[in-house]
């Protein structure tokens, strides 16, 4: 074990010593602040341009109030440089003598295609009837730019309503008045507190419900993934130069395994660390800090541990059982969609924590870290025998994969000349 630990040391210190390392822990806030900074850019950029659009109104009692609408709405949007979004410049289309409804939707999407015109609207004559099938169409080249038709179908919604309302003999006033949403607030439980008063329902911080278990999880990950592929590498390389032969003539092959493990760890956990420390400081300084629960940290620093056991020796077996990268891409890809699959489900265990997706798929040994993760970070948190039985497998599957990797490593690590197969592999493991 001394032996292992020495490896360990030495595999850690070459790679947090390197200005790789400093540079990639570095540059990841980087880029994070760079990706929110410019979705905030993107937000707040402002569209001035005119937007024309056609309107075939079958009705001849829609298009002037829907042309006053859109005059309305460019007043209110500005000019110039206090112009605050883009302008729709409503037009009649209507038939010419002759022309039949198909000839003019051919002309005004010639006039699309030649830029004359944004999109066009066709209204249907039955529009007003609460029984209606037809739909209103909006044809455009550009499907993309959603602020016309969204205001179209508010607007058009409006006016319909407004018509059918008039024609039934109800006031629009007093049904816009007596249908007013009533906003809905989530809230927490409420608690009888020490002295026999009742503390009220506090309202529950967004940051509870999605900021937080989904960053864990991110940063299991991005722990993971900065680590422990990088075994694979370096076990290949050291095959090609012939390293390893003369490493083993120090070490055993499951002493230099186990060491090279162990200083992924510890690689991964500075890691963690460093993004944890940087992550705890902002919530202090925004005065959040009440929303992280301590243990939460213990249980990070427990999954990154398994997670890193197990992806690692994965890793490991691969590299010792390829003789080049391009070999071992192959046999990457099943690891890789391993570590993705977790990451994939995270949005479906965040909206039903609870459900028989999430408790499964926190259950099961390599996605277990990721989820059970998740699932603590949000209340009331998951059962305490499933949380049991999760770490259980967890730590099983690490020490199963752990030892499987050794006696792969021990075989695969001076194999010269071709890649092992599959089946190759489990005579290894079985041997």
């Amino acid at each position: 074990m001394k032996r292992a630990v020495t490896v360990a040391i030495s595999e850690f210190t070459s790679l947090v010593q390197t200005k790789f390392f400093i540079i990639g822990i570095l540059m990841m806030p980087v880029l994070v602040g760079a990706s929110i900074g410019f979705q905030i850019f993107a937000a707040t950029r402002i569209d001035r341009e005119s937007r024309a659009a056609a309107v075939i109104d079958h009705t001849g009692a829609l298009f002037a109030d829907l042309q006053r609408e859109a005059k309305d709405r460019n007043q209110r949007m500005g000019s110039g440089a206090d112009q605050k979004g883009p302008h729709f410049e409503l037009s009649d289309a209507v038939a010419q003598p002759g022309q039949s409804a198909d000839d003019l939707r051919v002309a005004l999407s010639t006039r699309v295609k030649q830029k004359d015109l944004f999109a066009f609207v066709e209204i249907p004559a039955d529009v007003f009837d609460p029984d209606a099938k037809d739909s209103i169409g909006y044809s455009t080249e550009t499907p993309s730019f959603a602020a016309l038709p969204d205001w179209l179908q508010e607007t058009l919604g409006k006016l319909i309503a407004q018509r059918r309302y008039r024609d039934a003999g109800i006031d629009s006033a007093v049904v816009s008045r007596l249908s007013t949403r009533v906003p809905v607030a989530t809230l927490g439980l409420v608690q009888r507190t020490a002295d026999g008063t009742v503390a009220p329902a506090k309202k529950v911080d967004p940051l509870l419900t999605f900021v937080l278990p989904f960053g864990l999880m991110y940063l299991l990950f991005l722990s993971v993934m900065a680590s422990a592929p990088q075994l694979l590498n370096a076990v290949i390389e050291e095959k090609m130069s012939k390293i390893s032969e003369v490493l083993i003539a120090s070490v055993t092959p499951l002493q230099l395994m186990l060491g090279k493990l162990m200083g992924t760890a510890a690689v991964a956990l500075v890691m963690a660390l460093v993004y944890l420390g940087g992550g705890i400081y902002a919530l202090i300084s925004t005065g959040r800090i009440e929303i992280l629960d301590p243990s939460l940290i213990g249980w990070f620093l427990l999954f990154l541990f398994c997670t890193v056991m197990m992806f690692g020796s994965l890793f490991l077996s691969i590299g010792a059982a390829s003789s080049d990268i391009k070999d071992a891409q192959g046999m990457m890809q099943p690891a890789m969609i391993l570590v993705l699959l977790p990451v994939i489900a995270a949005s479906a265990v965040i909206r039903a924590p609870e459900s028989g997706i999430a408790v499964a798929s926190s259950l099961f040994p390599t996605s277990a870290p990721f989820i059970m993760l998740i699932r603590l970070a949000m209340k009331p948190g998951p059962p305490m025998w499933q949380l049991a039985l999760s770490v259980v497998l967890m730590l099983s599957t690490a020490f199963l994969f752990v030892w499987a990797a050794g006696r792969i490593f021990r075989v695969g690590l001076l194999m010269q000349g071709k890649s092992a197969t599959l089946a190759e592999m489990i005579r290894w493991i079985r041997a």
